[in-house]
C-alpha cells in the first residue's frame, strides 16, 4: 500500500529546524504537485534545485533522515512543473509518491485553517506541536484526519463491488464514521445504507492514511447475514453487484497502493482469512 516505504523509513515526530540546500520541497497548486517525472519515475525537487525564498518554508517530517518541507508558490523551473497529484502518488520511487500523499494532507490543512474559528484572529505555528494556535482567544487546531472504513462484503465465493457516481472503477463500500459509534457499528450502518444487506463477522483487515482526501481507512472483511438481494442507494451509488472469485478479473496489476485494491486482490487469492 502507499504507506508500505520498507526499507525506507518514515518519521511525522514534530521539529523546528531551517532547510538546508539538500532537503526536499514538497509545492502544490490546488491537486498538483510540483515534480519532474518520466514515464513512471519522479523526481521531487531540493532547495538547490528551485530559486525560492526558505523563510516561510515549514518542516513537515523526514524519510530516511532527509528532511522534506512545504513551500507555497513555487514558480515552475528547471523542469519541474505542476503534475496531477493521484499520478504522482502512484509512481516511482515508492517513496516519494508516499511523501507527495502525506505533504498534500498537510498543504491541505495549512491552507484552510488560515484564522480562528472562535474569534476571526489570524492563526499562528504551534512551538511544541505540530498544531495551529490562536494567540488571541487561544483555540489549537491540528491536522484534520476523517476516520473512515473500506468493507468487504462476502457471502460463500462471492464479494459484492460498488461503483459511486464520482469514480469510473469499481471498488468496495466505504464510509465516515459517525459520532458515537464503533468502526464495527460504522460497518454494519454503512452496507444496511447504501445497499439494503445486513452482516456479521465483521473483522478488521488493517488501516491506512490516505491524505489525499485528509483520511486514515481502517478496512474491514464481514459475511452476508441477511438475503442476497441488493437494495441500492441511488443517491450514494451508481451500481452494486456480486461476482464470484472465479469471475473476478482482479491481479497484481490492479494494485494501486489503495487498501481498497489490496482487499480486492486479497479475496480474488483467497488469503484474506
Amino acid at each position: 500500500m502507499i504507506q508500505d516505504i520498507s526499507p525506507h523509513t518514515f518519521d511525522n515526530s514534530f521539529k523546528q529546524i531551517k532547510p538546508s540546500s539538500k532537503d526536499f520541497v514538497l509545492s502544490f497548486q490546488g491537486k498538483n504537485a510540483l515534480t519532474k517525472s518520466k514515464e513512471d519515475f519522479i523526481q521531487c525537487p531540493t532547495f538547490q534545485n528551485l530559486s525560492i525564498d526558505t523563510e516561510n518554508a515549514i518542516y513537515l517530517f523526514s524519510i530516511d533522515d532527509h528532511p522534506y518541507f512545504l513551500v507555497s508558490d513555487v514558480p515552475e523551473q528547471n523542469g519541474f512543473t505542476y503534475q496531477p497529484l493521484r499520478p504522482v502518488t502512484k509512481s516511482q520511487p515508492d517513496y516519494f509518491g508516499f511523501a507527495y500523499a502525506t505533504g498534500f494532507h498537510l498543504y491541505d490543512w495549512y491552507r484552510n485553517r488560515v484564522y480562528c474559528g472562535r474569534c476571526q484572529t489570524k492563526l499562528e505555528p504551534g512551538t511544541t506541536e505540530r498544531s495551529l494556535v490562536c494567540p488571541n482567544c487561544g483555540v489549537i487546531e491540528y491536522p484534520r484526519i476523517f476516520p473512515a472504513v473500506i468493507i468487504a462484503v462476502t457471502h460463500k465465493d462471492q464479494i459484492l463491488l460498488a461503483q459511486y457516481p464520482h469514480m469510473k472503477k469499481q471498488v468496495l463500500l466505504a464510509g465516515f464514521v459517525e459520532i458515537g459509534e464503533t468502526l464495527e457499528e460504522t460497518v454494519a450502518r454503512e452496507v444496511y445504507e447504501e445497499v439494503g444487506l445486513k452482516v456479521k463477522n465483521i473483522r478488521y483487515y488493517k488501516s491506512q492514511p490516505w491524505g489525499i482526501v485528509s483520511d486514515v481507512l481502517a478496512g474491514f472483511y464481514c459475511e452476508l447475514d441477511s438475503e442476497k438481494e441488493i437494495r441500492l442507494d441511488t443517491n450514494e451509488l451508481k451500481c452494486a453487484y456480486w461476482i464470484s472469485r472465479d469471475e473476478l478479473r482482479y491481479g497484481k496489476e490492479n494494485l494501486d497502493g489503495s487498501l481498497t485494491s489490496e482487499m480486492i486482490y486479497q479475496f480474488k487469492m483467497d488469503t484474506y482469512r
